[in-house]
């Protein structure tokens, strides 16, 4: 992995093609929240698609009222990634790294199998809504990819550094208590 690659440092925005073919930027997902940056090996890797149903199952129903995003880089293609998109019922994006170039330019290639071709070594970065690293998990063991629990108590970290956090920071006089008449 790259040196510059650690929890203070900015993630660089990356551009991909994500699920339907159109390149998106990671900054044009995050759009100012915390956000899940998981690096996939693959659709055909066991321990992947576990990971992906129990964020499905798990983590999705709260992003929309979290305010966080989930973000999956995989190697495969669009149209496949559409497919294991689709067929596990996720509605967060999927990221197409098919021909490489990104996890070799984050030094993050998994060259181990012969099979499948050079594939990601199963990151996930958590990143705060400037794109700076706050944590890092590495997925080479399958016990060494964050839970959903894990990935709520970073979102909760993350969230409370917003000077919004707090009820009653931030709000119009009439929300903290004043009369509406």
């Amino acid at each position: 992995m790259k040196d510059n690659l650690k929890p203070g440092e900015k993630f660089p925005d990356i551009e991909l093609p994500n699920h339907e073919g159109e390149v998106v930027r990671l900054s044009s997902i995050i759009r100012g929240f915390p956000t899940a940056v998981v690096f996939s090996r693959g659709y055909f890797c066991p321990k992947d698609r576990r990971q992906l149903l129990n964020y499905v199952a798990y983590l999705q129903p709260e992003l929309i009222v979290n305010y966080c995003k989930l973000v999956i880089v995989s190697v495969d293609d669009p149209m496949l990634s559409k497919e294991v998109r689709d067929g596990s019922g996720a509605t967060f994006p999927f990221l197409c790294d098919s021909d490489r170039r990104i996890i070799q330019e984050l030094d993050i290639v998994d060259t181990t199998g012969t099979v499948h071709g050079p594939v990601a070594i199963p990151y996930t970065f958590l990143l705060d809504r400037d794109l700076s690293i706050y944590k890092i998990y590495n997925g080479w063991w399958y016990v060494g990819r964050p839970t959903v629990e894990e990935i709520r108590m970073d979102f909760r970290a993350l969230l409370s550094r917003r000077d919004d956090w707090w009820y009653g920071k931030m709000l119009p006089p009439y929300a903290a208590g004043q009369s509406h008449t």
